[in-house]
């Protein structure tokens, strides 16, 4: 270790990331998390990608979320053969570059000792917040990618400018120019969460590289960089129908599709207790009461007063430090501005602060926004337990967050005023606490894994016994039918229809148009479901009405009510 001259810090670090590496590979491992039918098109989209040919641009039956995710997995298909557990190790993969990118920028921005830390609070989390990480839903593993890597490369810049470089060097600041632009253009392409940390980054850059800015050689590296990266989305917006392109369809996200939602004082009180006491504590990783609205997507709580008191003291508590973040980098990088304009000071120890605290007050500002963009979007006053990943943008500032704790937990000094010696220990406390909740809900995801591996055994027994009876079209609900046909690797094939069997939500219409134009299709819908009537009911269920005067079987397999027409021979 002498002659590698690696730290204890280093690792420390090291370790982490590689135990963080390996909780998320044992989970995908054991069938965790439970996969879903937003899972399955991404799936399906990988293997046409794989081996079809196919180019998807979005998700499919959307115009938004880039098909990043379906690439990587067709990528791993080649490599590993098509399955659940292939196509989330690309997730796996873009997380471990993320955790060695927010290592770098806590190290760059605080210390060697702190960052450790940083990456074993981002290498930890909640079943909620892993369970975001490594399903392939689109767009968020992509986020937490991209967003670093926009700071480590904007930091960088920052940090290495100075005048009269050689060309060689200069070269290299170009190239790094131009990967800022083709990051910032990818991750427009993947999901517009990005969107504030491109901003906050842009404006750093603009504020510490001005000068190199104003040159038309560093705006074309930037430039080329985003037109490279975001050129799907810019191709997909020069054929963009009438309320299709990427402006409208954004408008429409923020207002969850109703462009008419009126802020008035009940609204917006609303909208801050579903952030507030929901959302902020799930997406930052509270472990003991997670919330679901829709149970078959996973674990919740009920709302039981246990529950609400943990979920709103630890969303409380998270805003109480992120603002005393903001204060104390405030105040440092007040102060080192004084310091720099009164006492004249200009060497590069000074204009390194101000870098740093700057880094710091962005990554704030960058959650500042995700923030704000959720809290005043229709987000959180229907579902603020599911729609909570669209905070998933906020762990990029976990570093600037927690250093307050950080700080104050390393206070030198064994004689300390009686004042300052139980704010250290406090801090350490808090610090401490922090960082075993974040182990405990790692612990608190593998006891999910039994009922997980259940309902995982369960989709499979349904495709095995519906294969076995020749049923390879099916009219179903939208939580099965993708997720299905990807499991069974495109062998069932279905259609997506509502209660009333209307044509509901299929997002991939060949499908549709398969399954509708087979006469001998079959019903497939979940027993508990609002498809079928409850037991004593007199209602007839719907499905039973269209098929009334035809020969047709009923029967239950795998929780699901099959009905399946009669072939006439």
């Amino acid at each position: 270790m002498k002659y590698l001259k690696i730290s204890i810090y280093e690792l420390v670090a090291l370790l982490a990331i590689t135990l963080a590496v390996l909780l998320r590979l044992s989970l995908l491992a054991l069938g965790w998390p439970l996969t879903n039918s937003d899972e399955g098109t991404i799936g399906m989209m990988a293997l046409h990608v794989a081996y079809h040919g196919a180019h998807p641009t979005f998700f499919y039956g959307q115009f938004y979320m880039g098909a990043w995710e379906a690439y990587l997995g067709a990528l791993f298909f080649h490599l590993s053969g098509p399955s659940l557990f292939s196509l989330r190790l690309g997730l796996v993969l873009m997380f471990l570059f993320f955790l060695f990118s927010m290592y770098l920028v806590t190290r760059m921005l605080y210390s060697r000792a702190f960052a450790p830390v940083t990456v074993l609070l981002l290498g930890t989390g909640s079943s909620f917040v892993l369970a975001r990480e490594l399903s392939a839903i689109g767009g968020y593993a992509e986020t937490l990618l991209f967003s670093a890597l926009l700071v480590l490369c904007s930091l960088w810049l920052a940090l290495t400018y100075r005048s009269g470089i050689s060309f060689k060097q200069r070269w290299w600041r170009l190239a790094v120019y131009l990967i800022w632009g083709l990051i910032a253009g990818l991750g427009l392409w993947s999901d517009l969460l990005i969107a504030p940390f491109i901003l906050c980054t842009a404006l750093f850059m603009l504020c510490f590289c001005w000068r190199e800015l104003i040159e038309l050689l560093s705006v074309v590296c930037i430039f080329a960089g985003l037109v490279i990266g975001a050129y799907p989305l810019i191709r997909f917006n020069q054929r963009a129908g009438a309320e299709q392109d990427s402006w409208t369809t954004l408008q429409k996200l923020t207002h969850n599709g109703d462009s008419g939602l009126q802020h008035t004082l009940p609204i917006i009180l609303s909208e801050i207790k579903g952030t507030v006491q929901i959302s902020i504590p799930m997406m930052t990783g509270e472990p003991f009461c997670p919330v679901t609205e829709l149970s078959w997507l996973g674990p919740s709580s009920p709302y039981t007063l246990p529950c609400t008191l943990v979920r709103s003291s630890w969303g409380c508590g998270y805003l109480v430090l992120f603002v005393a973040a903001c204060a104390l980098t405030a105040w440092l990088l007040w102060r080192s501005c004084w310091v720099a304009w009164h006492k004249r000071e200009k060497g590069s120890e000074i204009r390194r602060q101000l870098i740093r605290h700057s880094g710091g007050l962005m990554l704030l500002l960058g959650a500042l926004l995700t923030l704000f963009l959720y809290a005043s979007s229709a987000a959180p006053l229907d579902w603020p337990g599911i729609h909570a990943r669209y905070l998933i943008g906020m762990l990029i500032a976990t570093p600037a967050v927690i250093w307050p704790l950080w700080k104050g937990a390393t206070v030198a000094g064994s004689h300390l005023p009686r004042r300052l010696a139980l704010s250290r220990l406090a801090c350490r406390v808090a610090l401490t606490v922090l960082c075993v909740l974040s182990i405990v809900g790692s612990i608190i995801a593998f006891s999910e894994v039994p009922s997980v591996q259940a309902k995982n055994q369960r989709d499979m027994a349904l495709i095995h016994d519906l294969l076995s009876r020749g049923i390879t079209h099916i009219y179903t609900d939208y939580w099965t039918c993708d997720k299905i046909a990807f499991l069974s690797e495109e062998r069932v094939i279905c259609g997506v229809i509502s209660g009333q069997l209307k044509p509901s939500h299929n997002r991939y219409g060949p499908y549709y148009d398969q399954v509708s134009s087979d006469p001998h299709t079959a019903y497939v819908f979940p027993a508990d479901g609002d498809y079928i009537s409850p037991a004593g009911s007199n209602r007839v269920p719907p499905v039973e009405q269209r098929l009334a005067g035809t020969q047709y079987q009923r029967f239950v397999i795998d929780g699901y009510v099959v009905y399946m027409p009669n072939r006439v021979s």
